[in-house]
């Protein structure tokens, strides 16, 4: 009667798979806890205090586990912990079932994922595209405008006439500038790859900024890794990200504020994060910031973010960033170190 009992509750989660539902579990009446029955007192194992050890990665019991969970179980169906777990054939297949439908909403979720960023990135190639159509339109009618406002600025001396002239000369600047901003948006280059300090990076982009945050009366604290290994990396790509975040740190940052730079090694994969104590970005904005034409600013293209997230990704990182409104916001960029990846001889 059982058996009969489990093969039904089974019977009924496997239609709930078909309906989509991939958050079901078969229940296990004899399912028993590894530490519990071996007694483990490794309380820093993944599976101490959790069920199926089996099912989890990097367990203490047969060393690490690759993949987001245990794929073969060979060794574990000839534990006591497994095998006390199963009972018998109908508790076997309930625990073959939970792993089944774990492997495919892990797989699920993947597939959503991979289709999601290939629609990102296919968004951002139009973007870029159409980034560079623009600037190429602009560049051409912008020098014209700037080699007319020149000859005219020698040929007229009245004051009047400078004035206008210097105001026409100004907006075509930032207008350059803007159109600069468009074309390293639609095409960033190759890779560069070299040893890299982002130590020493660090303190270049903050001496940079220096006397602007005097101006404002604004702190900016550097707290580095003395213990930073080199990485082989695109040393003026992080150093414009690292500019960029920095400057908008400033920006949301008023008199007598502190801004926070620090850099630690952590596992492979150096951190660097800006943080500052500033207005805050609301958990709306935090999903759009990193897209591109995106701003809260009144001045800028809104493409800052979008190509330090870019640059990140295509230097095998990610950026983050954690905010509270009223409280300010910290951005981090992780970097793995790719010392593999410098050229030999």
């Amino acid at each position: 009667m059982k058996k009969f009992k489990g093969l039904k509750s089974l019977r009924e989660k496997m239609l709930a798979i078909q309906s989509g539902d991939y958050d079901v579990e078969a229940e296990n009446p004899k399912i028993i806890r590894c530490w519990e029955r071996l007694n483990c007192k490794k309380n820093n194992c993944p599976a101490f205090g959790k069920l199926r050890c089996w099912s989890i990665a990097g367990t203490c019991c047969h060393g690490e586990v690759t993949g987001e969970f245990a794929k073969n179980i060979k060794d574990c169906r000839e534990c006591v912990v497994y095998k006390e777990s199963c009972g018998d054939d109908i508790g076997e297949l309930i625990e073959a079932f939970n792993l089944m439908v774990k492997d495919i909403k892990y797989t699920f979720n993947e597939r959503v994922r991979s289709d999601q960023e290939k629609a990102k990135s296919d968004r951002l190639m139009e973007l870029s595209d159409m980034a560079a159509g623009v600037a190429h339109e602009t560049r051409n009618p912008l020098h014209s405008i700037g080699m007319a406002t020149s000859f005219l600025k020698k040929k007229y001396q009245d004051e009047l006439m400078s004035e206008f002239l210097g105001i026409i000369e100004e907006e075509v600047k930032k207008l350059n500038d803007l159109t600069a901003i468009f074309l390293n948006f639609s095409n960033p280059g190759p890779l560069r790859l070299e040893p890299c300090d982002i130590n020493i990076i660090a303190e270049a982009v903050i001496t940079d900024f220096a006397d602007f945050a005097d101006q404002r009366q604004i702190s900016i604290k550097l707290r580095h890794d003395e213990h930073l290994p080199e990485i082989v990396s695109d040393l003026s790509r992080i150093r414009a990200c690292l500019y960029n975040l920095v400057e908008n740190a400033l920006e949301a940052s008023a008199a007598g504020d502190t801004i926070l730079v620090s850099i630690k090694n952590s596992n492979g994969t150096i951190m660097f994060a800006v943080q500052d104590h500033g207005t805050g970005i609301s958990a709306g904005e935090q999903e759009k910031i990193f897209k591109p034409f995106y701003t809260t600013k009144t001045n800028g293209p809104g493409l800052g973010l979008a190509i330090v997230e870019r640059s990140i990704k295509e230097l095998g990182g990610t950026v983050k960033v954690k905010s509270t409104p009223g409280k300010g916001a910290t951005f981090s960029v992780f970097i793995p170190v790719m010392d593999s990846l410098l050229p030999s001889g």
